[in-house]
């Protein structure tokens, strides 16, 4: 059951989003698409929350129509070795559940992976009292190279994305070396998706000319949503619910800012509020947005707790619009201005801020609004 279906809307905001309810994400499934078909890998850079999984999921949907075998692998905050290969194997094992019982089943109940008798089901118990690294060590590559023994059975092709790779960096820093020694030999066999949320692990792990993966994979980003489609797409949805969001989708729409899980929370509150009978007014959009606050204060509370005073004050001024390294800013802070410039540079890296030549923005309007408000 998908999160629609769970939510009872056409706004979903929890989890992936169907692919039936993408909103113009067209270019850049068409453009995944010619790279799986050249077998030329891809690295997808975007904040946490904006949309990477929902793509990655829509563009391996299409490619199961077209007989491709797919695996999505999630290493998001894995530790160690021992989490990497769990993860390979759970995403891995559905391929060709049959060989992988005959080949490793022994390998993986070593690090609390069980395959059911019979059928694809994999069980992720919980991890070993003690580590066991040799048998991680000795799983990984024999898990990586599936795709292409797989590819010489039967010349089935086999798209592999790796959601928040750059955590791979945490679990042991040269598994990326790893990585590539294995899928370098795959040609035909496979092609893949590299998807992270940190910048700048993402660029140490393809930018850097030491690293193994440097110039590997062609860089993709997702740009916000655009306001016009969206207020098309969204008002058609509103239509179909019998709901009518006059002038408050246009002020959530653009507050919202193209974030596309900020979109949907505000456009569900909404609804909300519709159903009761509210009129689709700006008041109406303004209580929206109360809602969208409380729901999110723990969160931004939590961030800034986390924070440093200069990544505060740069937070604090891009959401009121002035600009993070003004002389003006840096003087009533008694900060330096390359302090400043380097908080911001932080702050970019950690995936909370986008900068650009002319100007910089939260990644997150909800954020920017409660900092508004402080």
């Amino acid at each position: 059951m998908g999160p629609s279906e769970r939510q009872g809307t056409p706004f979903p905001f929890e989890g992936p989003v169907p692919a039936e309810l993408l909103i113009d994400r067209a270019g850049e499934l068409d453009l995944l698409a010619r790279r799986a078909a050249d077998r030329v890998s891809v690295r997808l850079v975007a904040p946490r929350r904006y949309g990477k999984t929902s793509l990655l999921l829509a563009h391996a949907g299409r490619l199961q129509q077209t007989s491709w075998r797919t695996a999505h692998v999630d290493l998001s905050r894995v530790t160690d070795l021992t989490d990497v290969a769990r993860r390979l194997a759970a995403a891995y094992a559905h391929l060709d559940t049959p060989w992988v019982r005959a080949h490793l089943s022994g390998l993986l109940a070593r690090l609390g992976v069980s395959l059911s008798a019979a059928g694809p089901a994999v069980s992720l118990g919980p991890r070993p009292m003690s580590a066991d690294p040799a048998a991680a060590e000795s799983v990984l590559p024999r898990l990586l190279d599936l795709p292409k023994t797989l590819w010489d059975a039967d010349r089935t092709p086999t798209l592999v994305v790796f959601d928040e790779f750059q955590d791979l960096l945490v679990a042991r820093r040269d598994l990326d070396g790893l990585l590539r020694s294995r899928i370098q030999y795959h040609g035909d066999a496979a092609a893949y998706v590299y998807a992270g949320s940190e910048p700048s692990m993402m660029r140490e792990l393809f930018d850097t000319r030491e690293r193994p993966l440097f110039g590997q994979a062609d860089p993709l980003a997702l740009d916000p949503l655009p306001i016009d489609e969206t207020l098309e797409d969204l008002g058609a949805r509103f239509a179909g619910e019998g709901l009518d969001p006059g002038a408050a989708l246009g002020e959530l729409v653009v507050l919202a800012a193209g974030h596309p899980q900020r979109t949907m929370l505000l456009a569900y509150l909404l609804a909300d509020r519709l159903a009761t009978r509210a009129p689709g007014t700006p008041q109406t959009a303004a209580e929206v947005v109360e809602d969208a606050l409380a729901r999110t204060q723990p969160s931004h509370q939590a961030l800034w707790q986390q924070l440093g005073r200069s990544e505060r004050v740069v937070l604090a001024a891009i959401a009121d619009g002035v600009p993070p390294t003004s002389r003006a800013l840096a003087a009533e802070h008694q900060l330096a201005r390359g302090t400043l410039d380097a908080a911001a540079a932080r702050l970019a890296d950690q995936g909370h801020l986008i900068r650009s030549p002319r100007d910089s923005r939260l990644v997150d309007p909800l954020l920017a609004e409660w900092l508004r408000r402080r």
